[in-house]
């Protein structure tokens, strides 16, 4: 009886011993998996900065560009009037054509933001990229309304007009301000990468 009862015991034994280690094993893999996951999801999203950062490296220096010829166009007398006859001629301050045609995307950063496994990043590079993120909707959330102002009827009106440049400029400015604080951060962002 008793080589019986040590032999059920030994097997019990034997059987929980086999759960705890294949539970254990599973959660290992599970773990390994879920920081492979998560190694993927932040290379992606630094995938997409390194894009945003060189959209940024074309747009800045452009934008501080236009912002100059709106300073001297804004004073230029023959140049109001011109404008006040026809409001296509405000495109000779936009040497590529346009404000900006692209913007930095955040699609890798929306879909990290809703990913379980964004728990599993580093609370400094989340930090860093949440910043990022939050500058990038602040500073390009005005172009549209830049636009807007050139496209309508009352852009070239007379007693507007001038006005209306400076309102472009400053606006404008106020965007490029913005823009040079991100690349501050995306810059941040690099180092804090390569530490």
């Amino acid at each position: 009886m008793k080589n019986t009862v040590l032999k059920y015991l030994e097997q019990v034994l034997l059987i929980v011993f086999s759960v705890v280690l294949g539970l254990y094993l599973s959660e290992r893999i599970e773990d390994r998996k879920n920081e492979r996951d998560a190694q993927e999801l932040f290379l992606k999203i630094n995938s997409e900065l390194t894009t945003n950062k060189k959209l940024l490296d074309y747009w800045v220096p452009y934008h501080k560009e236009i912002i100059n010829r709106l300073d001297s166009l804004s004073n230029d007398t023959t140049f109001i009037k011109t404008f006040i006859a026809d409001k296509s001629v405000i495109y000779e301050a936009f040497g590529r054509g346009t404000i900006m045609s692209d913007m930095p995307s955040n699609d890798a950063w929306d879909i990290a933001k809703s990913h379980p496994l964004i728990v599993n990043m580093d609370y400094d590079k989340l930090f860093i990229l949440s910043k990022i993120y939050n500058q990038q909707r602040f500073t390009y959330e005005s172009i549209p309304a830049l636009i807007n102002l050139i496209v309508s009827s009352e852009f070239n009106a007379r007693e507007h007009a001038k006005r209306n440049l400076e309102l472009l400029r400053d606006k404008l400015e106020e965007t490029y301000g913005r823009e040079v604080q991100l690349v501050q951060y995306y810059e941040l962002a690099e180092k804090f990468d390569s530490d």
